[in-house]
């Protein structure tokens, strides 16, 4: 799933480019047209004013929808999540029956992810728990196990580093 709050910066992006190309093909339409410069220099200065003007109108837009979404975001965390999470928490999960101990930061590191998700402590109150409170998945301890190297090793290393030594083995790989 992606988040909805990486999406904000490209609709910008994307409503920004659309307009600036539309004005761009009416300015030079308009050149091609007027022989007098001053009057094609109003006029595109004109295309310009009413053009930002959208733009600065859609801007607010998505800035209005951002702060929306981001006020939800806490609602739901403060309804079903802890608040007062730090990355340095370490997290107890009992995956497959094998109890997995790692921090939220490693946890969380890739952004965007459900991993990122189901343990940045906006669900920490709706998470399924185990007769001793650690957090279960039904998930192969393994492979689990697996992912949770992989993004210590991440966050620890240089992207050409980790590509360089990530080595399951063949099993493991599957």
């Amino acid at each position: 799933m992606i988040n909805p709050f990486l999406l904000i910066p490209l609709i910008y992006l994307k409503v920004r480019n659309y307009y600036l190309d539309s004005c761009c093909k009416q300015m030079e339409s308009l050149k091609r047209e007027k022989d007098d410069p001053a009057q094609c220099w109003g006029e595109l200065s004109s295309i310009y004013e009413h053009k930002a003007g959208i733009f600065d109108k859609e801007r607010e837009n998505i800035d209005r929808e951002y702060e929306h979404l981001h006020n939800e975001k806490v609602k739901l965390a403060e309804k079903y999540g802890d608040t007062n999470v730090d990355d340095s928490d370490f997290i107890q999960i009992n995956a497959g029956g094998r109890v997995i101990i790692a921090s939220r930061k490693t946890l969380t590191y890739q952004k965007g992810t459900m991993l990122e998700a189901l343990f940045s402590g906006r669900w920490d109150k709706k998470v399924q728990r185990d007769g001793f409170g650690h957090i279960f998945l039904d998930v192969n301890p393994t492979c689990f196990q697996e992912v949770i190297n992989y993004l210590s090793e991440m966050r620890h290393s240089s992207e050409e580093k980790v590509s360089q030594c990530w080595n399951a083995d063949e099993e493991r790989q599957l």
